[in-house]
């Protein structure tokens, strides 16, 4: 059975690395992944298609879809770094997207939904002078701002791409609907703790619940969480819209990421179904398999099976996906091997209060 939960994830990644150190099971699962890249090779690189698409590589286009992948990058990073130094510590850039594309590496490969990337990330925080609490806090809320980027990213780029004639008007209207009510559901929790009111509890009938024995323990949870949202809230207020935003600016970027790694292979996509194949590549993550084996190949046989497009464009297209995903493994493993290499020592002062926060405590 996959490893799905948090601890199973955590013991897994704590195989995988620790301290910055590259273990014998992270060469056999690298190599899985590459044995399932080859097999996707051999299957499709001899449909007619997908035979093209190899035939067609543009090295002039390279160049174009790396610099934005190190765009995406490096807004990754900048998000990244924005919450350590609400946090009292400063990393580099370039030391923290080898982190991350650890980070990301661990997660493809370790079959948890991308989970097990998070406990690296950390130890190798952990690694370079940071400490572990701080380590972990700051993971999670990168991980919590990526989140909320996907909850509005994921049904615009659906909605946006069923307006543009892919599937009906009414399923348009629906997932377009659904953008705008998580769109506005975050707004409202995030308006209301600001003004210090219950913001998460709000969105659930807490008393009805409260009768329930059995639900006593998670809405202690939801309480704790909405005291720590205000929290947060009150000593960062420009933290949550500027990693918000960051995130969302990460979603545009890689649309654009996506439709130059098309273009290098000589594959011209229509925006409708460039967004569905973004949208079905994050979905493809989320399945707790080796690097998304099998995942990230049927989600887009299926997108573009439904958007009328031929089963070998599909096919095609999810071969691109492979080769693309393959490499950025790789990269990330090397950064994972090299991370114990010339570490860059975090400078850790303390965390940043506002002024309001430095008021109220004084009061």
């Amino acid at each position: 059975m996959p490893s799905s939960s948090p601890a199973d994830a955590e013991r897994a990644a704590n195989a995988l690395a620790s301290g910055g150190h590259l273990s014998g099971r992270a060469i056999r699962l690298a190599l899985v992944a590459l044995a399932g890249c080859g097999a996707v090779y051999l299957v499709w690189a001899n449909l007619g298609d997908g035979r093209a698409a190899l035939g067609h590589v543009s090295l002039a286009r390279l160049p174009i879809y790396l610099a934005l992948s190190l765009t995406v990058m490096l807004l990754r990073a900048l998000r990244w770094r924005l919450v350590l130094r609400r946090m009292g510590v400063d990393l580099g850039l370039v030391h923290l997207g080898r982190l991350w594309l650890a980070g990301r590496a661990a997660g493809s490969l370790i079959p948890s939904g991308t989970f097990a990337g998070e406990p690296v990330r950390a130890e190798l925080l952990r690694a370079s002078g940071v400490p572990l609490a701080t380590a972990a806090g700051a993971v999670a809320l990168d991980r919590v701002l990526e989140l909320c980027g996907n909850m509005v990213a994921g049904p615009a780029s659906v909605g946006a791409a069923l307006a543009l004639g892919v599937g009906s008007r009414s399923a348009a209207v629906a997932m377009s609907a659904l953008g705008a009510f998580g769109l506005g559901t975050f707004v409202f929790v995030y308006v209301r703790a600001t003004r210090r009111q219950p913001a998460i509890v709000t969105l659930f009938p807490m008393r009805r619940l409260a009768r329930y024995r059995v639900l006593e323990r998670p809405l202690a949870l939801l309480r704790r969480a909405d005291a720590a949202l205000h929290d947060l809230v009150d000593a960062h207020p420009r933290l949550v819209p500027a990693g918000i935003g960051l995130s969302l600016a990460i979603e545009c970027v890689q649309l654009l990421e996506l439709a130059a790694l098309f273009a290098v292979f000589g594959l011209a996509i229509p925006l409708s179904l460039l967004l569905l194949s973004s949208f079905g590549i994050g979905v493809a993550r989320v399945v707790p398999v080796s690097a998304a084996l099998g995942a990230l190949e049927a989600t887009q046989v299926g997108i573009f099976t439904l958007g009328g497009r031929t089963l070998a464009l599909g096919l095609a297209v999810g071969l691109v996906l492979r080769v693309a995903e393959t490499f950025w493994i790789l990269v990330g493993l090397a950064c994972l091997a090299t991370a114990s290499r010339g570490r860059t020592a975090a400078i850790v002062t303390g965390p940043r209060t506002s002024d309001r926060a430095a008021a109220s405590g004084a009061t």
